[in-house]
């Protein structure tokens, strides 16, 4: 039986510089979610309206921040949590329920890293109908500044899988995750740097991969990418993509790929040009510009093209049949050549 885990996420309302990515908590009598998330507004926030903690500090600061759980089923429940710091996933969206596999080299303090939640406080049961407040403390590190960005993450324990369907177990696993915004002193200016470009897979698909990253301790919100790939020294676009309204974590980096859809990757010297934008209103409109040269070798190119789903059907060789018709002549020559040395014999 097939098993196929969904994890519905609830992130609370996020509103980082100009980019709103508000996302409604769930009802608090909706049967289906059974437990909700809220933070308890603190003390001096940058807008105590917010529903997630966006916090003004300074350098060697400590600050508490408090969440409530409420359990809306008949029977008590257990709820785990943990802190995660925010990193740029490879759509180009700011990830807030898992650790970055690899942490940008720009990045020198994690949320993570000096926040604690209260002891006790990490697994908490909840009561029937009833509620629990939950406590972390965060120590603002002395040598920082900037934004930095993170989420404490809520999952209830024991999700039990759905009822099986055609032969499909799906399992829904709910949770919550509040972000949270730690502000010194915002950046003046923004950068962005192109690291390096290599051919891959994006989900199966052949792609050019562009390594974008974003060295500042700022989101970098409103961003348009476009992308042109051609032959070293040629004019000619052999694949091209754009995207619209990705943002980036701060000190972060993903990979922004080129699609070659059903076209066959070749191994040949190329160069890739890069557009990218930004209309954050936090700085006046911001635009970068690059142009890099790689190489496809022709290992990179027969490994991508087999493990591709994408790929269109190869074409026989013209000489595969050529061989084929030899081969068929010369059997029929040979059972000739038998039947009439036999006839002779006779």
């Amino acid at each position: 039986m097939k098993k196929i885990t969904t994890l519905l996420l609830l992130i609370s309302g996020i509103f980082i510089g100009s980019s709103d990515l508000n996302a409604q908590a769930a009802d608090h009598s909706n049967a289906n979610i059974q437990y909700s998330v809220n933070k308890i507004s603190p003390s001096n926030e940058v807008d105590a309206s917010s529903s997630f903690y966006d916090l003004k500090v300074k350098p060697g600061q400590t600050r508490r921040i408090q969440a409530r759980i409420r359990n809306a089923t008949a029977k008590q429940i257990t709820v785990k949590s943990k802190f995660f710091t925010t990193f740029t996933n490879n759509s180009g969206q700011i990830a807030y329920t898992q650790a970055a596999k690899k942490d940008d080299t720009s990045l020198q303090n994690k949320i993570s890293d000096f926040t604690e939640i209260k002891k006790g406080d990490e697994q908490v049961t909840i009561p029937a109908k009833g509620s629990r407040v939950v406590t972390a403390t965060t120590k603002v590190p002395q040598s920082t500044t900037g934004v930095m960005l993170g989420s404490w993450y809520f999952e209830k324990t024991n999700q039990n899988a759905g009822k099986p369907a055609n032969g499909i177990n799906i399992n829904h696993k709910y949770s919550y995750a509040l972000a949270v915004k730690l502000t010194t002193k915002e950046i003046s200016h923004p950068k962005l740097t192109l690291g390096t470009v290599t051919p891959g897979l994006k989900n199966y698909r052949k792609a050019v991969l562009a390594t974008i990253h974003n060295p500042r301790p700022a989101v970098m919100s409103q961003l348009s990418v476009k992308t042109e790939v051609t032959q070293k020294g040629a004019t000619t676009v052999l694949f091209k993509n754009t995207s619209q309204n990705l943002i980036m974590a701060p000190n972060s980096h993903f990979q922004y790929p080129t699609f070659l859809d059903k076209q066959p990757m070749k191994a040949g010297d190329y160069t890739l040009n890069m557009t990218v934008t930004t209309k954050d209103a936090k700085w006046p409109d911001q635009t970068w510009q690059w142009s890099k040269n790689f190489t496809i070798t022709n290992e990179q190119a027969r490994q991508n093209n087999r493990q591709a789903k994408n790929d269109p059907d190869v074409p026989i060789s013209i000489w595969w049949y050529v061989a084929g018709v030899v081969l068929i002549a010369a059997i029929s020559a040979g059972i000739v050549y038998l039947l009439m040395n036999r006839k002779r014999r006779q």
